[in-house]
């Protein structure tokens, strides 16, 4: 009896010791499988962020792509990826890989295991903004970058009293000096129509875009080509196909343009806004859309 009760116990120590074993190697799996899973998340993160932003250099032209790619990838934890970079004329596609490095399954002889993920972004014709566009509209042209526009016409100019003014949430000098000022604050969308506000309304117009310009504290003082993307002079306006009506009169959104803007030239009634045409990138919808007027957005396409 002795020596079954030794054979016993000496069975349940080899028995609890390999169950151990097996516990502690599944527990090592599941904690490093875990930590996996957490790297995987950060880095597709990182990895949509690149592809954004490098995206977004295809209209701005401040940087290489490849290298605000690898600017992005590293401020958001991957200071050691490689990565593969394709672009072409409107797109910017990223695929980052990572080495993690397992903890505890190096017991059970796993050592790392490499990660990747991928992302494509896209540069398309803004067709809705969200807030922000200023009560100007303008007929359709094939803009020319950096060349100088007239946002609005002075007295004397104009069509049947219209002056390149649009009425944007209500009508009156008041409302339009405030949409100048701080943007109409809702939704439009290409296909939208819009009323025109007659009228040349020329002491709102040049206190609004005055107190614009006064508000680029930006040192360098931004330009038309070379400007900080939040500077106030930078304002999206109106495209409409159709300028010439009467009096207050419904006229059709075709698309959207940014101007920076340059001030109000002349004097009294005869004072007319100008602005330079850019390329520039906002937020809002986007699709493709055979009018482009450069106001561009970036999305995610896979």
């Amino acid at each position: 009896m002795k020596n079954l009760f030794k054979s016993q116990r000496g069975s349940t120590i080899v028995i609890f010791s390999l169950l151990a074993v097996i516990i502690i190697g599944f527990t090592s799996l599941v904690t490093d499988i875990g930590m996996v899973a957490v790297y995987k998340a950060k880095l597709t993160h990182a990895v949509d962020s690149a592809a954004l932003a490098g995206a977004q250099e295809l209209i701005y032209n401040d940087y290489p792509v490849h290298i605000k790619v690898d600017e992005y990838l590293s401020e958001n934890g991957f200071p050691d990826h490689s990565a593969e970079i394709d672009t072409d004329s409107n797109s910017v596609r990223v695929t980052a890989f990572h080495r993690v490095e397992y903890k505890l399954a190096r017991l059970l002889g796993y050592t790392s295991k490499e990660i990747h993920a991928t992302a494509k972004a896209k540069v398309l014709p803004v067709i809705g903004v969200n807030q922000g566009i200023r009560p100007f509209a303008i007929e359709a042209f094939d803009f020319e970058f950096g060349e100088t526009y007239v946002l609005k016409q002075g007295g004397g100019s104009g069509n049947s009293g219209n002056y390149g003014a649009v009425e944007l949430g209500g009508r009156g000098a008041q409302i339009y000096f405030q949409n100048i000022v701080e943007g109409y604050n809702d939704r439009l969308m290409v296909g939208d129509y819009i009323n025109t506000e007659p009228g040349n309304m020329s002491g709102p117009t040049e206190n609004g875009i005055n107190h614009l310009i006064s508000q680029c504290n930006h040192i360098p003082k931004c330009t038309h080509s070379s400007f900080d993307p939040d500077c106030p002079r930078i304002i999206t306006v109106i495209i409409v196909d159709n300028m010439n009506v009467n009096g207050r009169s419904s006229v059709q959104i075709i698309g959207f343009a940014s101007f920076f803007l340059e001030g109000v030239a002349g004097s009294g009634n005869k004072s007319e806004v100008t602005g330079r045409f850019i390329r520039t990138v906002t937020s809002g919808e986007n699709g493709d859309f055979n009018q482009d007027f450069g106001l561009y957005g970036v999305k995610l396409v896979e």
